[in-house]
């Protein structure tokens, strides 16, 4: 069986240099990715992280950072958190991530692409931030309302 992919399509009206910021400093990706940092040196083969909002590094967000063609595409690897569990018997290597920005006049299409995921990887109940199909919605809608509005979305559980 082939390993299912992710794809999120979104149109937000900024640039495509306000939008690689977003992507690529910590600074702001605590802001819309529920207090989680991005760390890397964002150059290929650069290691990557994501910190904890309590400042904890879990050892299942770290990967390589494969592409780095700065406001058109950005693509890392990583494995999830949920790698820690039995899902991890079941994924053959670290899942990847790519962003593709495409300027589109007073907008930029993003298009994320997560691949190498397994059934586990998604959630059938839309109630809960669990499940790739579920998480990325919510990070992907912060990040758009930071950019056009100055203000991430906070999200009450």
């Amino acid at each position: 069986m082939d390993k299912p992919n992710y794809i999120y399509v979104t149109y937000i009206r900024t640039t495509p240099e306000k939008l690689w910021e977003a992507l690529t400093k910590g600074d702001f990706s605590e802001k819309y990715w529920f207090g989680y940092r991005m760390e890397t040196e964002w150059k290929v083969g650069a290691d990557f992280r994501l910190r904890a909002p309590d400042g904890n590094l879990d050892k299942n967000w770290v990967g390589k950072v494969l592409e780095y063609n700065p406001f058109k595409r950005l693509t890392y690897n990583t494995f999830l958190c949920t790698d820690k569990t039995t899902t991890a018997n079941k994924r053959n290597g670290p899942t990847t991530v790519t962003y593709e920005l495409e300027a589109m006049g007073p907008l930029v299409r993003l298009r994320l692409i997560h691949e190498n995921l397994i059934p586990d990887d998604f959630e059938s109940d839309p109630n809960t931030w669990k499940g790739i199909n579920n998480g990325w919605p919510a990070v992907m809608s912060g990040l758009k309302s930071l950019l056009e509005t100055g203000q991430a979305i906070v999200f009450q559980k």
